[in-house]
């Protein structure tokens, strides 16, 4: 595939808050021939981010600035995007107890399986459709964050440690 040809090549979203990861992110997607929308520092922007572009895949990172990535990871579920989150030290609610989580820190190698993964995965994801939360998201009005995993649908908003 050839890599200059951004419109041929899969985009991948990719929310961090932190520079130095965020351009290792970068640069690892781009030599595995993604394309990066992002990176994005915070929840706002990333969803922005996602209204702008229609990704293959997501990359996020639990801890973003602002606030958790919770309510991203929803209209990405809700959305039927495949994701994965990065994750050091913060639980993640069990309602994301099938998304992958990598380890900070984490191998090149681990984050292009995880891309492949997801991408394999993409056609059993639910239909698309809107994230109810995603108003609230953009009004930057605050919510808890048991608030958002029911609002796609879960029974179970408990926390789960990251593998």
């Amino acid at each position: 595939m050839p890599r200059n040809d951004k419109a041929s090549r899969p985009v991948v979203l990719v929310a961090e808050p932190q520079a130095l990861p965020a351009m290792w992110l970068e640069d690892t997607l781009s030599d595995e021939g993604y394309v990066v929308e992002g990176p994005y520092p915070t929840c706002d922007e990333a969803m922005d981010g996602l209204a702008r572009s229609e990704p293959a895949f997501a990359l996020v990172s639990v801890d973003l600035h602002e606030g958790p990535c919770f309510p991203l990871a929803c209209a990405l579920r809700r959305r039927g995007i495949p994701f994965a989150m990065f994750s050091g030290s913060i639980p993640v609610p069990r309602a994301f107890g099938d998304v992958p989580v990598l380890d900070r820190p984490c191998l090149t190698d681990a984050v292009a399986r995880a891309v492949r993964m997801g991408r394999l995965a993409e056609g059993n994801q639910a239909k698309r459709r809107g994230c109810p939360m995603e108003n609230r998201i953009r009004s930057r009005e605050p919510f808890a964050l048991d608030q958002c995993p029911p609002a796609c649908g879960s029974q179970d908003a408990g926390e789960r440690t990251h593998a």
